[in-house]
């Protein structure tokens, strides 16, 4: 069951960089200025960072086993 959610995390995961590269493109095609699109991608690609690092830090640190004994 661990590896279950291990696998399901990691598609959702996955599912994040195929997004921000969708938001890169459309930020990179559609920026009237070169400064406000480094600006642009520069401020995305740090706050995308910073919340998937802290989303897998709080995965990471569920108990998995204590959540699962119970359960089954």
């Amino acid at each position: 069951m661990r590896s279950l959610f291990g696998l399901l995390y990691t598609v959702l995961l996955f599912s994040y960089i195929a997004t921000a590269l969708f938001i890169v493109f459309h930020i990179v095609r559609y920026s009237f200025k070169r400064s406000s699109m480094l600006f642009g991608i520069t401020l995305f690609l740090v706050v995308l960072c910073v919340l998937v690092f802290i989303n897998a830090l709080i995965f990471f640190s569920l108990p998995m086993d204590k959540i699962f004994s119970n359960s089954f």
